[in-house]
């Protein structure tokens, strides 16, 4: 099991346009987590908001889980990632809009040892 993480940092007051992007809520081209559950070997998608209180700029790390490095790569190189990311051959000449956008880091773990919940019958959702 494989975990990619995508550090975004943005400046002060964009990291809800960006948290839109990625959940489909902004009116663009359905936000990764809409297009992605239903690809082979993928597990789990979350975002996850940094706190940084004395900061001037905001962080967001979109983190996903999948089976496999090879599945991971055929998500990148599916029609459903470019979809999500507004790489369509219909949306070439638009801007891909990156509001706030200051960098971004891409970052890939292999998951060496895993110490699963304990059932106790109540959610953690």
């Amino acid at each position: 099991m494989i975990i990619v993480t995508n550090t975004i940092r943005v400046e002060k007051g964009a990291l809800e346009h960006v948290v839109r992007q990625f959940t489909g809520t902004d009116g663009g081209h359905g936000g990764a987590s809409q297009h992605i559950q239903n690809v082979e070997g993928f597990l789990c998608f979350e975002l996850w908001e940094t706190d940084l209180p004395d900061a001037d700029y905001e962080e967001l790390t979109v983190m996903s889980k999948w089976e496999s490095a090879e599945a991971q790569r055929a998500w990148v190189k599916s029609d459903a990632f470019k979809k999500a990311h507004g790489r369509t051959k219909d949306s070439r000449e638009q801007n891909r809009d990156r509001k706030g956008i200051l960098e971004n880091k891409i970052t890939q773990y292999q998951v060496r040892h895993v110490v699963p919940a304990k059932e106790t019958g109540v959610s953690h959702e």
